[in-house]
């Protein structure tokens, strides 16, 4: 997927690629957090979007497909009267054809959420917004298949769609097929079927040291606002509306940290599921790297070491090192509820780890990508892109050199293929895409900063042995 950002806060143009490691360098107040919202708020909001029945009847969207093919496009009013009539509707169609409907349908979708949603986004004013706009385009062919999608509306009540061997399968099971809602429902599919590719996206925020220790507090306050509006009576009530007063004093927060603050409000809920990386164990690198484990109960989370005997501790999270909180989400999210269609979104994940944890960390998002998880990261680290790198190189060593990867200490698991990763630089109010060859992912931002600090230091030092033998500096 290829993702255009224009008239978006510092940025005038940005075109963004999707890999399944994709890394987004910069320095401080370029971008980078505008991007990455925007983008997990598309992601988030696209199935719900309220115009999918309306665009699926219009004349644009009605028109025959040009692609030489016998297929025409489904229409979503015939669809319908044939599932009201039998059950099950069967339209042949050519999956160039339904690239073709997915080329009409994007435009419309993006522009609505540009125009609609990017604001609430950032719950921020219309007017911050008015020129921002997001695109966005398949680079793939349609798939010559897509599994089952499901529909659910009341008890027992299913409607599910599907493609393959080259036709749209339509199907209703169970209570009352006249409802006026089954057009839109199967118009709701439809749109999901033609956008199959977008992943489901989990962000994990900068903000997340202050959400692991506040959000108990903001538990605390919502559940004394409910109690002090209960309190008005009858009469308090209509003199004050208690729904906006709640609404007000709770949605101060772009969507990306609240969704951050939700999720970590329902950890202990989950705490008995096991999700299908949980099975991988992937969580359990990260109490390798912490030197401890995370524990969710009703009460809250907390924070375990590792270590036996009377040096063993247990302590609430937000007692816990920086370090230990700002790795408690993604522990969580891979035990619990990560999936292979995920986009993993964290902005910094270096914050408050060592260098040797940042390595680490380098090689655990790497082993993600192989279990099918598409990982985006902002970052400052040059250790975390100098380990990409390794990984990189580990990819291509053939048979000689794994036996010097194995001496130092890395696994086959660890490789990273160099196709699967896409890096830009954020500069110049836009996007600059870095080169990336066998060696890893050329980065000048960081090179000159090094050089820059290092020809500082050996000019200071040749100053200091002058000043000692009273000569003058090399």
């Amino acid at each position: 997927m290829r993702f255009r950002f224009t008239n978006l806060g510092p940025i005038d143009s940005a075109d963004l690629t999707l890999g399944d490691l994709t890394i987004i360098f910069g320095r401080n107040n370029t971008g980078k957090t505008y991007l990455t919202y925007s983008l997990y708020g598309f992601l988030h909001a696209w199935r719900g979007w309220p115009g999918a029945h309306e665009f699926l009847l219009s004349d644009a969207y009605r028109r025959p497909p040009t692609h030489p093919s016998s297929s025409r496009l489904p229409q979503i009013d015939r669809l319908t009267k044939t599932v009201r009539a039998s059950g099950q509707a069967v339209h042949p169609v050519a999956p160039e054809s339904l690239a073709e409907a997915r080329a009409l349908l994007l435009p419309a979708l993006t522009r609505s959420f540009s125009e609609a949603m990017l604001p609430a986004v950032f719950n921020s004013s219309t007017s911050d917004f008015a020129d921002a706009r997001l695109a966005v385009e398949f680079t793939d062919p349609f798939p010559t298949s897509i599994a089952t999608l499901n529909l659910k509306r009341g008890k027992g009540e299913r409607l599910s769609m599907a493609y393959e061997a080259g036709a749209i399968t339509v199907e209703w099971t169970g209570g009352d097929r006249t409802a006026t809602s089954l057009a839109h429902m199967i118009s709701q599919l439809y749109v999901r079927l033609l956008c199959t590719g977008f992943p489901e996206a989990f962000v994990i925020t900068a903000e997340r040291f202050g959400v692991s220790l506040f959000y108990k507090d903001l538990d605390f306050a919502r559940s004394q606002l409910v109690d002090q509006l209960q309190k008005l009576g009858t009469e308090g009530r209509k003199r004050v509306s208690p729904f906006l007063i709640i609404d007000h004093s709770t949605s101060r927060y772009a969507l990306p940290i609240k969704d951050h603050i939700d999720f970590t409000r329902s950890i202990p809920d989950m705490r008995k599921h096991l999700g299908q990386l949980g099975q991988e164990r992937t969580h359990s690198e990260i109490r390798a790297l912490m030197g401890g484990y995370y524990k969710a109960s009703a009460d809250g989370i907390s924070f375990k070491s590792r270590t036996r005997g009377e040096h063993s501790f247990e302590i609430p999270l937000h007692l816990a090192s920086s370090s230990a909180r700002g790795l408690s989400d993604l522990f969580f999210f891979l035990k619990h509820i990560a999936h292979d269609n995920h986009l993993l979104i964290i902005d910094e994940p270096e914050s408050h780890l060592d260098t040797r944890n940042q390595i680490h960390l380098a090689r655990l998002l790497s082993r993600l990508i192989g279990l099918g998880i598409k990982v985006l990261v902002t970052t400052h680290s040059d250790y975390l892109l100098k380990e990409i790198n390794n990984l990189i190189m580990l990819h291509h060593l053939g048979d000689r050199g794994r036996a010097t990867a194995t001496k130092l200490g890395y696994s086959p698991k660890d490789a990273l293929p160099q196709g699967a990763v896409r890096a830009y630089v954020a500069q110049d109010r836009g996007l600059a895409e870095a080169p990336i060859d066998r060696f890893g992912v050329d980065v000048p931002v960081f090179d000159e900063t090094i050089d820059s600090i290092n020809m500082a230091s050996n000019e200071l030092v040749a100053a200091l042995e002058a000043d000692r033998s009273g000569g003058s500096p090399i």
